[in-house]
């Protein structure tokens, strides 16, 4: 069950990369923001917000020196924001949208933390791995689109000066590459640094 603990010594190591770590903090912050903003009392989420920032700091600038210390730590403050968020009274006067949000931010920044921790096989890191990596890393194009790298620009060929979109091309011009591949090889590239 337990190799070594932690199974990554710096989580996917790249610790600034896009981890859903950060995804499940921002939504976790975002709701303690928004539950204090409306919230009429003095207390508010501080200690689930307090928690959560410590948890970052043991995640992004403890782990990659100190793998032991920061992924514990990122468990252990985890598990005491989850707890709080679970039997304190402010938590409970908030709406169900907001408790839902809560704990669905907790539970991303779970997955990407139990994955780099313990080595397990988490549901959104499966997603990613079957899914959504396979797809943004090599998109698919169908064999009778055509790459841009396949065409050579001739030398006599010149975009027109009021060129800003395809629709201002004249409808007689022949592109010496296709606009459609062109479009899916970047969708496929930007979607490629989602985090996840």
């Amino acid at each position: 069950m337990f190799r070594s603990f932690p199974s990554e010594a710096e989580p996917d190591g790249a610790v600034f990369g896009p981890h859903h770590f950060y995804l499940g903090v921002l939504l976790i912050l975002l709701v303690c923001w928004v539950v204090y903003a409306d919230s009429d009392t003095e207390t508010g989420p501080w200690v689930v917000i307090g928690m959560t920032l410590l948890s970052v700091f043991a995640f992004a600038l403890t782990w990659p020196y100190y793998p032991v210390v920061g992924a514990l730590g990122v468990l252990v403050l985890l598990g005491a924001a989850t707890a709080i968020a679970m039997v304190r009274p402010f938590w409970w006067r908030t709406t169900l949208l907001a408790r839902s949000a809560l704990f669905l931010g907790l539970l991303v920044a779970w997955d990407d933390a139990l994955s780099h921790a313990l080595g397990w096989q988490t549901p959104l890191d499966l997603l990613w791995a079957e899914y959504l990596h396979p797809y943004v890393s090599d998109p698919y194009l169908p064999e009778e689109v055509g790459r841009p790298s396949d065409f050579d620009f001739p030398s006599d060929f010149d975009f027109p000066s009021n060129f800003e979109r395809p629709s201002d091309l004249p409808s007689d011009s022949d592109l010496p590459f296709d606009l459609k591949s062109l479009v899916a090889e970047q969708v496929g590239r930007a979607l490629s640094v989602v985090a996840l």
